[in-house]
């Protein structure tokens, strides 16, 4: 992210482009009825933008921040981090800022950004932050040619999204479905991949060349994510100009149970079986037998990509409409007690469980 960056000037005169996402089961009208009742939205022209398949979100977000572009309006992501990552990238390219309504299953990126969950309340501090001017930059990562706002990775990462989207179809979507999908895919057979990692630990650096096996690897853009399952890169990324890289060693399944436990109590960074680190951009291809296309994760989204992938930081922030005063829910105080208590399901867990 560039610090000296300005923001783009905030002269809000047009609609609310509110981007929503196909999700099965989901009931739009009572979602619409919902949104539409908070009387401080009365007050502004809502233009629905919404797929007729899933697969439309993004070149939907990318008509949406166009159209808040031309209009003066503001585009906006009533979704989990999947939608958030097609309506960010999109108003990240049209130079504008982006507004966010969590209805995700984790909201990893709504929460270390402290907003509402509550899609109403979401949507009354949106609208404050909005007359007040409120807008703060935002550190992105790019994968190649996609961008990613709280992760992406190569390996068995893809494989568990892939398991959750079944999961969900069958047993519907909750933490809970997604953590138990994720839990028995990690139990059945993985293979593992030899990788040539090539890295600068921050801009300037010489690049340094590793090679590791691993069965993932996955690099992180989200303090919160990170912070909950140990990783000391938390506060790196934190600070700005830095992504985690956490990589996972084949193992076996008694090893795997013991590194979910250390996940789950927040202490992954102790884990054998875990490499992490941090760095401002790195390379990846595989080490021997290049296929012509992996498939990456980024942001519960997933693509087939040409090795090398390069992991970098935008050279812009984006741009988030959201109160000055808001802290991320779980942050401690200065007294290191926690503002709000723990979610009722597991954290997903970097590189295991899908976020």
């Amino acid at each position: 992210m560039t610090p000296l960056e300005h923001p783009p000037p905030i002269r809000f005169h047009g609609p609310i482009h509110l981007v929503v996402p196909k999700r099965p089961g989901a009931d739009l009208d009572l979602l619409r009825a919902k949104l539409e009742g908070v009387p401080a939205l009365q007050t502004h022209d809502v233009v629905w933008h919404v797929p007729d398949r899933r697969g439309d979100i993004v070149p939907l977000a990318e008509a949406a921040a166009q159209a808040a572009h031309a209009d003066g309006g503001l585009v906006v992501a009533a979704g989990g981090d999947g939608t958030i990552n097609a309506v960010a990238a999109a108003a990240l390219r049209a130079g504008v800022p982006v507004g966010v309504v969590p209805m995700g299953t984790f909201n990893y990126f709504s929460r270390e950004h402290g907003l509402a969950l509550d899609p109403e309340t979401a949507v009354q501090d949106l609208l404050q932050a909005l007359h007040a001017g409120d807008v703060r930059p935002v550190q992105v990562g790019f994968v190649n040619r996609r961008m990613f706002v709280v992760n992406a990775s190569v390996g068995l990462y893809p494989k568990l999204l892939a398991d959750r989207e079944m999961a969900s179809r069958r047993f519907g979507r909750s933490r809970w479905v997604a953590v138990a999908s994720a839990v028995w895919s990690l139990f059945r057979p993985a293979s593992s991949r030899r990788w040539r990692v090539v890295m600068k630990t921050h801009q300037g650096a010489e690049a340094r060349q590793e090679e590791h096996l691993v069965t993932t690897l996955f690099v992180g853009n989200n303090p919160l994510q990170l912070d909950r399952m140990g990783l000391p890169q938390a506060q790196m990324v934190a600070d700005g100009g830095q992504l985690a890289v956490v990589m996972l060693k084949p193992q076996g399944r008694w090893a795997i149970a013991r590194t979910v436990w250390n996940a789950a109590t927040g202490q992954l960074g102790k884990d054998n079986a875990v490499v992490s680190m941090a760095c401002s951009e790195l390379s990846v291809a595989p080490a021997s037998w290049r296929p012509p296309q992996v498939k990456v994760a980024f942001d519960g989204e997933r693509e087939w990509m040409s090795p090398p992938l390069h992991f970098r930081l935008s050279a812009r922030p984006l741009w988030l409409v959201a109160p000055g005063n808001q802290v991320r829910a779980d942050a401690p105080d200065a007294h290191g007690v926690m503002a709000t208590p723990p979610q009722d399901a597991p954290a997903p867990v970097p590189g295991l469980l899908p976020a």
